[in-house]
């Protein structure tokens, strides 16, 4: 994408990065994951404990991330990269189970999203993969596991190519790589990636509500369904406007391509074979496209496969991460 400059995080009007409170007053919106070997031990330094167990970090002047922690041991640590327009709370269930096996599990609310601070930019893949790099150093991790879902697993592929010293093994569920609109439904993507830019600019309520019907295989019905409802809610309340439209640019406009050959540790990709958002041959591109690479399919899950087939993903992590 045609990178926005990087700042230091001051507005315009000379604030630095608005709160949270002030973002969602102003009706903003929500976004998947990382893991390394490391024990429990104290906050670092300038990494504020939050009463609901979460941890804000600086990523930049004015700017903290929100972390989701659960140390369930010495195993080793997950650190779970959110998809687009999610927080972090989509994956508590699989940070449980993690933490229930004895890892310290770990998700991310990237900038601009959750509870993570949402200044009007810099937002996109390079911004995003270095914020990745500076929760790793703030919390001494090393020899993670970075797992990343749809968006999120651009970003950290992105990180794994750039900035991933701190990494030892990466996986990838639906990424959105080696481009969005990417193989023989490139036209359909673009459309729909289009689609979704043009409400994003206008009422972003139809696309959300549009995303969310079509994001799960086991959860279709969003007027009865809670969960769904849960969802939406999500992508409205718990991600900011200029954020969520940085995302849908980034989608448009970056390639990965170059990225896939840098990455050099083992890796497991997985994908859903109906994925209606994302198409399979995206999965099989990225797995091609980097050494040590390994496809999983899943056979009946949708785009959020984290979910639909939930005791599948996470038992293949389980595996992978032993």
């Amino acid at each position: 994408m045609n990178q926005q400059r990087e700042t230091d995080g001051t507005e315009p009007n000379g604030r630095r990065g608005a709160s949270r409170r002030a973002v969602l007053s102003a009706g903003t919106g929500a976004a998947l994951t990382a893991a390394a070997v490391v024990g429990a031990g104290p906050s670092p330094a300038g990494a504020a404990p939050r009463p609901s167990g979460g941890t804000r970090i600086p990523v930049a002047p004015g700017v903290e991330v929100n972390i989701a922690d659960l140390d369930g041991g010495r195993r080793g640590t997950v650190v779970f990269v959110p998809g687009w327009p999610l927080a972090s709370t989509t994956l508590e269930y699989n940070l449980l189970f993690l933490a229930d096996h004895g890892y310290r599990a770990i998700a991310l609310d990237q900038r601009g999203f959750g509870l993570s601070d949402a200044p009007y930019g810099p937002y996109g893949y390079d911004v995003w993969a270095r914020d990745i790099r500076t929760v790793l150093e703030a919390l001494s991790l090393r020899d993670v596991t970075l797992v990343g879902h749809s968006m999120g697993g651009a970003v950290a592929l992105r990180h794994a190519a750039r900035f991933g010293s701190r990494i030892g093994k990466l996986v990838v569920a639906e990424p959105a790589a080696p481009r969005f609109v990417f193989g023989p439904h490139s036209a359909d993507l673009a459309a729909g990636l289009d689609a979704l830019i043009s409400g994003y600019a206008t009422d972003r309520t139809v696309p959300v509500r549009d995303l969310t019907k079509n994001f799960f295989a086991t959860h279709t019905d969003v007027t009865t369904d809670p969960f769904l409802q849960f969802f939406e809610r999500q992508c409205l309340d718990q991600a900011s406007l200029p954020a969520s439209r940085a995302g849908l640019i980034a989608l448009r406009d970056d390639d990965l391509t170059d990225d896939l050959p840098r990455i050099k540790v083992p890796t497991r990709v997985f994908h859903a074979i109906n994925d209606k958002i994302l198409p399979l041959d995206h999965g099989q591109a990225v797995a091609a496209g980097i050494r040590n690479a390994r496809l999983v399919t899943f056979a009946t899950a949708g785009h959020a496969v984290y979910v639909d087939e939930r005791d599948k993903f996470n038992a293949e992590l389980l595996a992978f991460i032993r």
